[in-house]
């Protein structure tokens, strides 16, 4: 398996060679391939294990032809994003990427929490994006070959031998702050009113006028584990977008400042987890610019930087990996 940044030309070779691959990169490289057992999606930064790289003439190429039995590629829009559980095989994972702010991106985020046998197997992936100064001027794509996709997940099940077994993990420095409890009366992404213990507020003010952080999320507990809900501030509009859904009944606090060293915070964490089957990882651009990620390694570990983590959830401001050992 190979995870490594490629030219269009090496690529090319891979895809007409039949391997099966996992790709991210700028929207003018991923559309110069040809058609092949691939998937993809637009970014141009990542992560290497020269550091973190904006790049829009390299493809990053996760290559899984020698870990999988066999494999199906779909694609899928917000109608049928559902059958994504039940098209999977009985044991191995599937890899998704989404397009950023779209109708399956939402369908997805907000549903699939309560889908049936959704944790069965793994589900793991990343949502597209673009450069950060075109966000709003061109739209993200995903590919199923050489078609590409506006609106559409693109997804790839794998089967595993019957000796093998695939992991999905998070690994996320934000912990819950000590701060007021805010609920949100309905799900979604668009949800600016809240209560801050009990009392309704908008929560673009109540950030703005208790001098939040801007890069702080907000921080829930979902059974145990620890997500984010990253946003960024219209203060035209006077509103904070939210880059993941909120759902009632959950307690979100604004996360502790992390005046921190991610690189050796991030090394320590994955320390502590056995790793050493990566398949495939990636970590969120809020990450990249936030802690300066720009030419720093991150314990060797390498993957798109994207617009959102999937974890079975879609998430952000974590990192996300496969492991299959």
């Amino acid at each position: 398996m190979s995870t490594h940044l490629h030219t269009v030309e090496e690529v090319s070779k891979l895809i007409k060679e039949g391997r099966k691959l996992l790709l991210s990169g700028d929207e003018s490289l991923l559309t110069q391939l040809p058609d092949g057992n691939w998937v993809g999606g637009t970014i141009p930064y990542f992560m290497t294990t020269g550091g973190g790289l904006f790049t829009q003439d390299r493809i990053y190429v996760n290559d899984i032809s020698d870990i999988v039995t066999d494999f199906s590629i779909v694609s899928y829009d917000e109608n049928d994003i559902s059958q994504i559980v039940t098209d999977s095989f009985d044991n191995g994972f599937t890899f998704i990427i989404l397009p950023a702010l779209t109708k399956v991106w939402s369908k997805y985020a907000l549903e699939s929490p309560e889908w049936r046998n959704l944790y069965v197997n793994p589900i793991i992936g990343w949502v597209s994006g673009v450069k950060y100064e075109d966000f709003g001027k061109l739209q993200p794509k995903t590919y199923i070959g050489n078609k590409s996709s506006a609106n559409k997940a693109a997804v790839l099940h794998a089967r595993l031998p019957y000796n093998k077994v695939a992991r999905a993990e998070i690994i996320n420095v934000y912990e819950q702050g000590n701060g007021d409890n805010i609920f949100f009366e309905k799900r979604g992404f668009g949800n600016n009113e809240c209560l801050i213990n009990g009392e309704k507020r908008n929560l673009y003010d109540y950030l703005y006028e208790n001098k939040i952080d801007e890069t702080l999320p907000l921080v829930a507990n979902y059974g145990g584990a620890r997500l984010n809900v990253g946003s960024i501030w219209n203060k035209e509009t006077k509103r904070a977008d939210l880059f993941a859904p909120v759902f009632p009944e959950t307690v979100y606090r604004v996360a502790k400042h992390r005046d921190i060293d991610y690189a050796a915070e991030f090394k320590e964490k994955l320390s502590g987890k056995d790793a050493s089957n990566m398949v495939f990882s990636a970590t969120c651009l809020f990450n990249y610019v936030n802690f300066g990620l720009e030419g720093k390694n991150i314990a060797n570990v390498t993957g798109p930087v994207t617009f959102g983590e999937i974890a079975y959830h879609v998430v952000n401001q974590t990192f996300v990996y496969l492991v299959v050992e």
